[in-house]
């Protein structure tokens, strides 16, 4: 797969900074059906009847999500009948640019170990360091779009 471009990453980057700052936040216990029920004033009961389901499922539904075994199906369906809208989203805990560059980094040093392996085995040296040919081969891999 071919490397995004500098501005589609920067754009990608930037919609990521604003999760990341609201994902501290998301984590709720017992979560978040039980949350805004509670914030809403809405018993289980009455909830239930909004969202056309019974009084049991809304309660096993609430444990379910505590649980983190709901589906997102679920989730919407809940989250539209008390008025709200439900999000979700993968948020990277580093930038996407560092992780790519990890990622071709530890794939570079794989290969090239690989390598070094082969070259020992026919009795030849490499006389460059192995953090520049790892560097080297990761900018590579990068370009290529080939770091996975």
């Amino acid at each position: 797969m071919k490397p995004l471009d500098k501005l589609a990453l920067a754009q990608i980057e930037r919609r990521l900074e604003s999760l990341r700052k609201v994902s501290q936040l998301t984590s709720i216990k017992p979560g978040w059906i039980n949350f805004m029920r509670t914030a809403f004033g809405l018993s289980l009961a009455k909830l239930a009847k909004k969202a056309k389901v019974s009084a049991a499922t809304m309660q096993h539904t609430e444990r379910r999500e505590s649980e983190g075994r709901v589906t997102l199906e679920t989730m919407h369906k809940i989250a539209n009948a008390m008025g709200c809208k439900f999000i979700y989203a993968f948020v990277p805990e580093n930038k996407i640019d560092k992780i790519l560059w990890d990622q071709a980094r530890k794939k570079a040093a794989l290969l090239i170990k690989e390598a070094d392996v082969h070259m020992a085995l026919e009795d030849q040296q490499v006389s460059e360091s192995f953090k520049i040919r790892v560097e080297q081969l990761a900018d590579s891999l990068l370009k290529k779009g080939d770091i996975w």
